[in-house]
This record gives structure tokens, C-alpha cells and sequence, in this order.
């Protein structure tokens, strides 16, 4: 295991840390007020704009993208997986860690989707491990999806634009500075919630401020720290450790809503990172088949 790949590693499990923390904190906004889910994310993403702002004035390093085309890419496929994500978390028809299972699913929408997009083979082990993978879906929302089945579906849409925003943020992050993709994906989803906000736009309470910062603090920077994570290693041989952010995000609402998950929600949960894990495995391996090759 090479320096690199351990950096990349650590890079990426802090900013699931980071992604946990936001997801709670965004629940606990919704909680203590009446604040739509659309201005708690406006405030989350022009909030944590902040964090690459003064990271790249720190740095020394530009905020401008050079590749125009794939940062506008990437910020609106990562805007559509924000909105499915801050939907369910703003409405309450699924637990945080529910959502955050939901939105792992990006992995599986990536293999669904390699054979009739990239034109490469899937094979057998793969189709089984995606087939696996939202069988645990059904199995995480059985108890109320009459109740949840509409979010549900909307967490998995989100999860598919999430993932093709994955592919771009590797694209960019070989010429441009990690501040400058935050800073475009915050200020780009940040005015798209505001606008979706407007019309029913509420004076923020004073108890909702403490978790609107904190979401908006973490999620910047895991925002942040991420593109660092995926400009030292190929999105594929990462993917695996993105379930982290799953135990991470199960475990907070539980320490702090005492909600611990049902069986059924555990089970589910289990399956789909299960065959998340083994479907960026085998990315992963066939990605490394060329250098090994060479």
C-alpha cells in the first residue's frame, strides 16, 4: 500500500467524518424549527462557500476553474444528489442513516450504468452484487414504504447524479485546486436552494443556528477535503472506504437522537454496503489491471 494511497484514505474517511456531522446537524435544524429543507441547504452550501474561500486565500491558490465544462458538470450532478439528500434529511420520511445508505448506493448505479454508457463488461459477480445491493434497499425501506417509498426513490435518483458527479471531481482534481471545486459546487448548489427557497423563505431562529453552522462548517470542509482525497487516487480504488461515511452518520444519530436502528434497517444497510464494497473492489482491480500491464 503506497504513501499516497494511505493519504487518500485518510483524506477521504475525514471527509466522511465531515459529511456525518453535516447530515446530523441538518436533521437536528429541521428539528428545532419550522425552516424549509431548501433554505437549510441554501444556508449549508453559501455557508460553507466560506470554508474553500479562505482555504484558497490561505493556500495562495486560485478559486477559478480552468476546465469550465466538467466544473459545471460536477456541480450540477452534485446539486441534484444535494437535493434528493436534503430533502429526505429537511422532511423526516427517512432516518439520517437510512438517507445516507440510500445515497451509498452511487456505486451501484456506476456498474448498472458502465456497460451501456462506457461500453465495458460487466461481469456476472458485479450484476450479482448490484442485484444484492437494492434487494437491501427493499429490505432497509420494507416496514414503511408506502410511507417513505417516494423519498426512497428520489435518495436513489440522487444517488445516481451523485455518482456521475464522482467521475468529474477525479477529472478536475488533476488540474485544479480542491478550493476551487468546493467553492464552484457550494456557490453553484447554494443559489439553485436559494431559489428553490425563495417563496416560502423564513427569519432563522436563534435555536437553529448552532446546527445551520455546523452543518454548513463541516460539509464545506468535507466538501473541501474530498477532491484532495480523489486528486491522489482513481475515484474507483476509493469508493470502498466511502462507507464509512454510513457507520459514521448510523452511529451520530444515535448518540445524539437515541435512535438505534431496527433489524431491518441494520440488515439492509449491511447488504448494500456489502455490495457497494465488492463492486469498487473489482472497479478497483480492473482499474489497476492497465498499470499492472504496463
Amino acid at each position: 500500500m503506497s504513501r499516497s494511497f494511505r493519504v487518500a484514505v485518510l483524506w477521504l474517511l475525514a471527509a466522511e467524518a465531515c459529511y456525518a456531522v453535516m447530515r446530523v446537524s441538518t436533521r437536528m435544524s429541521a428539528s428545532v424549527s419550522t425552516l424549509p429543507w431548501a433554505e437549510i441547504a441554501a444556508v449549508r452550501f453559501l455557508g460553507g462557500a466560506l470554508v474553500p474561500l479562505v482555504s484558497a486565500r490561505l493556500r495562495h491558490v486560485p478559486l477559478a476553474v480552468a476546465d469550465a465544462r466538467n466544473a459545471w458538470l460536477r456541480s450540477l450532478f452534485g446539486t441534484g444528489g444535494a437535493l434528493s439528500l436534503f430533502y429526505a434529511l429537511g422532511t423526516h420520511a427517512l432516518s439520517v442513516g437510512d438517507a445516507t445508505t440510500l445515497y451509498s448506493t452511487a456505486p451501484l448505479w456506476v456498474a448498472l450504468l458502465s456497460g451501456p454508457l462506457l461500453g465495458e463488461r460487466v461481469g456476472a459477480v458485479v450484476w450479482l452484487a448490484v442485484v444484492a445491493g437494492f434487494a437491501g434497499v427493499v429490505t432497509l425501506l420494507h416496514s414503511g414504504f408506502t410511507h417513505v417509498g417516494p423519498t426512497g426513490l428520489i435518495m436513489l435518483a440522487g444517488a445516481l447524479s451523485y455518482a456521475l458527479a464522482i467521475f468529474r471531481v477525479r477529472r478536475l482534481s488533476s488540474r485544479e485546486s480542491s478550493e476551487a471545486i468546493g467553492f464552484h459546487m457550494s456557490v453553484t448548489a447554494g443559489v439553485v436552494m436559494l431559489l428553490i427557497a425563495l417563496p416560502n423563505l423564513k427569519a432563522i431562529p436563534a435555536a437553529a443556528l448552532l446546527p445551520l453552522a455546523a452543518s454548513a462548517l463541516a460539509g464545506g470542509v468535507g466538501q473541501t477535503i474530498v477532491a484532495r482525497a480523489y486528486a491522489r487516487e482513481a475515484a474507483s480504488r476509493l469508493a470502498a472506504f466511502n462507507y464509512a461515511g454510513v457507520v459514521f452518520t448510523y452511529l451520530l444519530e444515535a448518540a445524539l437522537f437515541r435512535r438505534v436502528p431496527e433489524p431491518h434497517q441494520v440488515v439492509g444497510a449491511l447488504v448494500v454496503i456489502g455490495a457497494g464494497v465488492v463492486v469498487s473492489l473489482l472497479a478497483a482491480r480492473r482499474s489497476a489491471a492497465p498499470e499492472l500491464a504496463e
